[in-house]
Order: C-alpha cells, then structure tokens, then sequence
C-alpha cells in the first residue's frame, strides 16, 4: 500500500505543522505527543537553507573528523558519532567518544544557533520549557552522545521498526535508569536528497510494555507494512519532525540518486527523577 502523501494525513496520524518562528504558541505541544493525542509535529524554517548548505559542505568534506560508524552494511549508510543501538565499543571508549563529538558537534554550527543553542532551546519551548540535554553517563562529566549526524547514499533506508524496542538492548541498561520506558525522537533534516529517503509512519501501535515482541526475532506475527495504511513526510532542509516513533512503526525509504540524505536524529524520553527530557543518539 503506497504512503500518503503529507496535505491527506490518514485518521489514525494526527500532525501538527508549525514555523519555527511560532513554538511559542504551542508551548504543550510534545507534552500532547507524549501522551498520545499528537502523533507527530514539523517544525519547519529551524535552519535556514544557507546554513544547512554550509553544514552539508563540512559534513561531506568530514570536517569537523567526527568518529565515523556505520549502519549494516545493506543499509548503504553512516553515522559521524556512535548510535547507542549499534555499539560495538565499551562504554569507557563511547564515553571517551562522546566527550570529543560534543567538542566537534559545537564546531560545526555557528556559535550561536548550535543544535546546543538554539535546536534543544526550541523542542524546550515546545515542552513547557522542560530542558532538553544529552543523557548523564554513569560516572560523574559523562554524557551521552546528544545525537549522531546520519548519511544515507543511493539506495540507503532504514526498515519497519518501533523505537521502544531498543531499551531492551543492553547498551540501554544504564540509560534505562534514568528514563521513562516511552521513547520518542527528532529528525532534523541538513541536507535533501533527490529523491526518496522519507520518513514513512504506519498504522500500527505498539506500546511501550508491549515493546519487547517487536524485538524478538522469533516472533512470526510481525505486521506485513504492505496492508498496513502509511503516511511520509517530505521536508526540505532545515525542516525538523518530532515523532511519536517509540509507538509506531516507522521506516526511511530507500534514498533515490547520488545525492546523500544528511540528517541529525536523537532519541528522548522524559528523566524519572527530575522535571527534563534526556537526549541521545
């Protein structure tokens, strides 16, 4: 079943599609998400085009020489930085690594509208001004990675999963302290490809105590998405799209042409013990 096509949202999507410039009268906005009665919000104008242009040009020189990682390799794409779900370090070494990523993520923006600065400031004001900020690592100065920064080439896509399915991965024991069992996340798109590389959402909910089945492998009713009704969401560069992805199954379609999908992506979820929301990637 092909996906529908942002402008005809199917019932069980509901968006909310906003400028930047206008967070401000959306202040419960994630709080809306997070309990269920939004399921996905754009942010559009977050970057300029010119800025997104720049950051694409570093980004594709390597420069800042961020860690490169990489998705499998029928994935056809990277990360600048270490996704927690695919560690393949130990954590002394990740934490290291992140120390260095934050140094260099900095470097990479402007100064004053880093995603530091300006990007976390934003989802903040979305969220009744909750502060938004990478997740405390176990030990005291440690913190996890904030984000990573994705490349997707000709041909690289993401398959059907439901974000909740990760805390039950061993890289997550010690974040699943700290958190709400219920994820979410942002997309925050620097540079369009020609074609493809949408985030496609379907209709299909899994919550968060019910997430491990998703994960298990052995498990043979896994949902087919081509009865699954569906709706994808193109963005142009420096548009951002915050979704309830712990809950529903979603994907990144194949990437169509030479032109590679650069986004940033971070993971959240509500801290348990403090009035925050803690990020990574």
């Amino acid at each position: 079943m092909p996906p529908q096509l942002l402008g005809q949202p199917k019932p069980f999507f509901t968006l909310l599609d906003i400028d930047a410039a206008d967070v401000g009268l959306h202040v419960s906005a994630i709080a809306e998400l997070r309990a269920g009665s939004i399921t996905g919000i754009i942010v559009r104008n977050v970057y300029s085009a010119e800025v997104m242009n720049a950051v694409v040009d570093r980004l594709e020189r390597h420069e800042p020489p961020f860690l490169k990682t990489w998705f499998p390799e029928k994935f056809k794409s990277w990360f600048y930085g270490q996704n927690l779900n695919l560690m393949q370090t130990d954590a002394a070494a990740y934490f290291n690594d992140a120390e260095t990523f934050h140094q260099q993520m900095q470097e990479l923006f402007p100064a004053s509208i880093g995603l530091e600065n300006h990007l976390m400031k934003l989802l903040s004001r979305l969220d009744e001004n909750r502060p938004y900020r990478a997740a405390p690592g176990p030990e005291p100065d440690q913190k996890y990675m904030m984000t990573t920064f994705r490349g997707h080439g000709e041909g690289g896509y993401i398959p059907p999963h439901c974000d909740n399915e990760q805390s039950h991965r061993p890289a997550y024991e010690h974040l699943a302290t700290l958190v709400s069992e219920h994820m979410y996340s942002m997309v925050l798109l620097i540079g369009k490809p020609n074609e493809g590389g949408l985030l496609e959402v379907f209709d299909y909910r899994v919550e968060p105590q019910d997430s491990r089945l998703m994960s298990d492998d052995s498990i043979a009713d896994k949902p087919d998405i081509k009865q699954l009704s569906s709706v994808a969401f193109p963005l142009n560069a420096g548009d951002m799209i915050i979704v309830d992805s712990g809950r529903y199954l979603h994907r990144v379609t194949p990437v169509v042409g030479d032109k590679i999908r650069w986004v940033a992506c971070s993971f959240m979820a509500h801290a348990r013990e403090r009035n925050a929301v803690y990020c990574w990637g």
